[in-house]
């Protein structure tokens, strides 16, 4: 816990509320330098919130240029959250970023992002076009992909196997996301930071479908079955996310 960036927190952030506590959160974890690496959960809790929630409001201290998420970036591939302590110093505060719509509703990637508003989400960055081409879609991040589904899945089954067929499959869908448009005919995603966020808020929203997560009554032909990352990656997998989870109350 640092502290002076708690300290300075509580004198420079221009959030208040909900927003502010969960800076204060990040705070209770971090160095001098701003630093940490608390779980989606983590801070949930710490917030005494739900998940999905606290995805909404990481989300708004990203837009507000206050915090800065690295997804997969911290140790062990957890994810790195980054205080603008300079410009909490300066006062002046950083630009939010142009961006990134979550898929219908959703929630958390958080996840918070709650979760899903309908307005257009900002992107981490602005090097690469919304318009991405195939030929110019960058590989995918095989292990931060991998990481996201841990973070924002942890009742799931690991990955502790990357295949070449799991390759594959990620990749198929890494694809999918950045050249693939929502039904409002915007782009999910134009480049990789956004298609990380994405992702994070698709399985954020994963785990709010009760079939999904085993919390609904199942047929006997699905009554061992488990969900994995494999199936989520998938055309039905999608579908099942995107299309039959009902909003998180």
């Amino acid at each position: 816990m640092s502290v002076q960036v708690m300290s300075l927190v509580w004198k420079s952030s221009q959030h208040s509320g909900s927003a502010l506590l969960m800076e204060l959160a990040i705070a209770d974890f971090s160095d001098d330098d701003g630093r940490a690496y608390p779980s989606v959960a983590t801070l949930a809790r710490k917030c005494r919130i739900k998940p999905r929630n606290a995805n909404y409001l990481l989300r708004q201290l990203q837009d507000s240029g206050e915090l800065t998420v690295r997804i997969g970036e911290g140790p062990k591939g957890c994810n790195l959250y980054k205080i603008n302590v300079k410009g909490l110093q300066s006062g002046a505060g950083v630009q939010g970023i142009a961006g990134v719509q979550p898929v219908a509703g959703g929630a958390a990637i958080l996840c918070a992002q709650p979760l899903q508003p309908s307005a257009a989400k900002p992107s981490l960055n602005h090097q690469e076009p919304s318009d991405l081409r195939k030929s110019k879609i960058p590989a995918c991040p095989f292990d931060k992909v991998i990481a996201a589904y841990h973070d924002k899945l942890p009742e799931l089954p690991k990955v502790r196997l990357l295949t070449d067929k799991r390759k594959k499959a990620l990749s198929k869908f890494w694809t999918f996301v950045l050249t693939s448009k929502k039904s409002d005919g915007s782009p999910r995603a134009g480049n990789q930071a956004e298609a990380l966020t994405w992702i994070g808020e698709y399985f954020s929203r994963a785990s709010h479908n009760d079939f999904l997560m085993g919390r609904a009554g199942r047929t006997a032909e699905h009554k061992d079955w488990q969900c994995d990352i494999d199936f989520l990656l998938t055309e039905r997998g999608l579908t099942q996310v995107i299309e039959k989870t009902r909003e998180a109350s």
